[in-house]
């Protein structure tokens, strides 16, 4: 079972919108994936046309010390081969997660129950900044999927992701793939800021073929739809990264 982190520091990059697609394209080329949403404005959950309604457990109950439950009331099944764990209360996690001695064990004892049910890919959207919440994903993880819009102040908060694992005595090497995201081939700064990043990262190898810059992508998470289910020329490129990251990780 492959422990993948969507995370990047900066907000706005369309992490959830990668994790979605990502977490669905796994599933679709026939692999058991499950999604797993700490991002607190739960656009994952959203994007995949689950809401507050259609679940009573979540993430957070997982954690609640006064009422133990099995993780399988948590889970959702939202797509073939593709089930969901939504979260509630991401400030009372973070509070609770601040109290555990151990950071680093907490999410193996909390999903511990994964391991038993097949998965070969679980799929974390994180919030985009440090919290307690973050700091135990990237202790779980194997691998960091980092998506980075294609413009400057986003290509330059890149380091901050290399920052934070050396914080928590983590290996770089976790960072598996850099999506270059929310690209417009038509203008020049997103070129050269694309060019940049190639460049800079071209001995690690981490830069995935871009994500253009689409309505439908946007259109279809207000749907509650992935690009799998709305848009070809959207899933076409989202299969390139899926190539690729397959190609990395197994």
């Amino acid at each position: 079972m492959k422990k993948i982190a969507v995370l990047n520091n900066k907000g706005g990059v369309g992490k959830s919108t990668v994790a979605v697609q990502i977490a669905h394209g796994l599933a679709k080329i026939g692999f058991k994936v499950i999604l797993v949403d700490l991002d607190g404005q739960n656009d994952s959950s959203l994007f995949l046309g689950v809401s507050s309604t259609d679940y009573k457990k979540t993430f957070y109950d997982l954690i609640d010390k006064r009422n133990k439950i099995d993780i399988e009331e948590c889970i959702l099944n939202v797509r073939e081969n593709l089930d969901l764990i939504p979260n509630s209360h991401i400030e009372e996690i973070n509070a609770e997660f601040y109290r555990e001695a151990r950071i680093d064990l907490i999410l193996d004892e909390k999903l511990k129950g994964l391991d038993d049910k097949d998965y070969d890919f679980v799929i974390i959207d994180c919030g985009p900044q440090r919290t307690k919440v973050n700091d135990a994903v990237l202790c779980y993880i194997d691998k960091i999927i980092m998506p980075v819009q294609v413009e400057a102040a986003s290509v330059r908060a890149c380091g901050s992701i290399y920052e934070y694992l050396s914080d928590l005595r983590l290996s770089s090497d976790k960072i598996a793939l850099i999506v270059p995201n929310m690209f417009d081939k038509r203008t020049k700064d997103a070129n050269e800021n694309l060019e940049f990043l190639r460049e800079f990262f071209a001995e690690e190898n981490l830069i995935s073929e871009p994500i253009s810059r689409r309505v439908k992508i946007t259109e279809a998470g207000k749907m509650g739809k992935t690009v799998f289910e709305y848009d070809e020329e959207s899933s076409q490129q989202f299969f390139k990264v899926l190539e690729r990251l397959v190609a990395k990780i197994g």
